[in-house]
């Protein structure tokens, strides 16, 4: 139980809620909601991640390629799709929901990664 909801919770040996980090604000949180514990409890979801670095590389190559800059929430989808992709058939589709808005995050992506920004 967290916060009134009985979830999946990021938890050390001893039950005591883990601290949690993450570039993507939205992200930063030691449970997930009780849909997506259901969901994933009757087997018709699975979840991954992917590290800061990773949602970072994705959101640049999105915006390389694509001219979409994503929020950092959704690059994490992104970089799972870059990473599960090679390993897929022709005849396969990923379908990735870009939310958000990407332009709140330029700066702090930009700074993440090194890049001089125009005053």
């Amino acid at each position: 139980m967290l916060q009134g909801t009985r979830s999946y919770i990021l938890q050390d040996d001893h039950g005591q809620i883990q601290l949690t980090h993450s570039v993507s604000a939205g992200l930063d949180y030691a449970a997930v909601g009780p849909e997506h514990a259901w969901l994933h409890d009757q087997g018709r979801v699975e979840y991954t991640y992917a590290t800061d670095d990773k949602a970072l590389e994705a959101f640049m190559r999105l915006g390389r390629t694509e001219g979409i800059i994503p929020a950092l929430e959704s690059a994490h989808a992104v970089a799972e799709a870059i990473r599960r992709a090679p390993g897929m058939g022709k005849d396969q589709i990923i379908l990735v929901n870009v939310s958000g808005r990407g332009d709140k995050d330029v700066m702090q992506v930009a700074q993440k990664v090194g890049l001089k920004m125009p005053v």
